[in-house]
């Protein structure tokens, strides 16, 4: 496909924040940074239009590390005044002067399903819209499931409910208002797929994996691995992920005690951190679990989470929402099957029986009962550790950014050579 050669002028709208540093360089989460740097060397002149912290020290990343993208480099910053809640109605003036400005010099507008405070974001869309540009709009999970699951229903009272799902409707409307009117809509999950394809004009299913090739466990250690698991020792399962409620880490510690009492054992070494990680190591102690069960801390993003991946046997995402972000591809990087619930993200990730094995849905009899399967038969265990990794080669960050880059470009081909 014989696409433009000349740099395309690429405006990545977001609410994801940064702070500029004494020097001029820009701090950032550390894997958004990524995110960027790929869509940078895809051949794009990126400018990135987002809130602008007045101190790096007030910089927080959901990730466990942030990055320093340098002053002068190829990607561009250009900020607006950061919004703390909704009374901060006087900054949009400010804030829409600045998108109309980048809107009208790029010749992609990207943006994203943005939620509160940061909605009018959409406003570069709209303009972009208007403008005739070629728009990218990204869905980047089912987020109507996840707010459903971990906000709306954790209202105190029925009315407190419904309000807040009512909340979650209209982002949803403005969602599917975008992906109607973009030129390009890209649905990471196979989840936001189900949700969203029938509302996009030009939906495209994509995936986000973080490795590279040279991140892929090797084929020396890979079969000291295999050699390790056929000669029947403990089954060692690592997990890696923010310890929030809807990672359903506290059913996976109740199914490894389970499994305690038929005299299985099972370790586990939960890597991350959040806001539940005192409650899971109070019910790994109540549970008497406190020597197979460890909490080692975040590690982070990158070669330290694959070596810690491949060091165990299989990778646990109880996830109890329809999201799972990169965490799939991130055990596959580390020859790890997945074990996880199933769900519309899991069972079009997830090959059951190929590279993992899916339980049914916050059922911890169900996910002991897959545990179980691959403690004992371990040539299934072997057998889906070598289609992970095979997966994870074929399935690597670049390759992924490489598609997504001649999607968007395909945009400024003539319409029959279109892709």
């Amino acid at each position: 496909m014989n696409l433009q050669p000349e740099k395309l002028r690429y405006l990545l709208v977001t609410h994801i924040p940064f702070a500029r540093k004494a020097g001029g360089d820009v701090l950032i989460d550390g894997l958004w940074a990524r995110d960027l740097e790929g869509i940078s060397q895809s051949g794009w002149s990126l400018t990135v239009c987002a809130p602008e912290l007045k101190s790096d020290s007030a910089l927080q990343t959901w990730g466990p590390s942030a990055a320093t993208i340098p002053a002068g480099g190829p990607i561009r910053f250009a900020g607006f005044p950061s919004v703390a809640r909704r009374t901060d109605l006087w900054k949009w003036p400010s804030i829409r002067s600045v998108l109309a400005r980048e809107v009208r010099t790029a010749d992609v507008v990207h943006t994203s399903n943005l939620f509160a405070p940061y909605v009018p974001l959409s406003y570069a869309h709209d303009l972009a819209v208007r403008l005739r540009k070629k728009t990218v709009y990204v869905i980047a999970e089912d987020f109507h499931d996840m707010l459903d699951w971990e906000f709306a229903r954790l209202g105190s009272s029925p009315k407190e409910i419904e309000r807040r799902r009512r909340q979650i409707d209209v982002l949803d409307q403005r969602a599917r208002r975008s992906a109607s009117t973009a030129s390009l809509t890209f649905l990471h999950t196979p989840a936001a797929v189900v949700r969203y394809r029938l509302s996009a004009c030009h939906g495209v299913a994509i995936r986000q994996p973080g490795h590279e090739e040279a991140d892929v466990i090797s084929r020396e250690e890979f079969q000291q691995k295999c050699h390790r698991i056929e000669s029947g020792e403990p089954l060692v399962i690592v997990g890696a992920c923010r310890h929030k409620a809807l990672k359903g880490l506290d059913l996976l510690i109740w199914a490894i005690r389970r499994l305690a009492g038929r005299g299985l054992r099972v370790d586990a070494r939960l890597y991350g951190g959040g806001e539940q990680t005192s409650e899971l190591q109070r019910l790994t102690a109540q549970l008497g679990l406190e020597d197979q069960v460890l909490f080692p801390g975040s590690l982070p993003p990158g070669a330290d989470v694959y070596r810690a991946i491949a060091a165990g046997h299989i990778f646990a995402m109880p996830h109890r929402t329809t999201d799972f972000g990169r965490a799939f591809y991130d055990a596959m990087a580390g020859g790890s099957p997945v074990i996880a619930f199933r769900n519309e993200a899991s069972t079009e990730t997830v090959r059951h029986e190929v590279d993992g094995l899916l339980a049914p849905l916050d059922d911890i009899e169900g996910l002991a009962a897959t545990i179980q399967r691959f403690h004992c038969d371990r040539k299934l265990l072997t057998a889906c550790s070598r289609s992970a990794r095979e997966r994870a080669l074929a399935n690597t960050r670049s390759s992924w950014y490489q598609l997504r880059a001649e999607l968007t470009k395909s945009l400024f081909l003539d319409p029959d050579t279109r892709v």
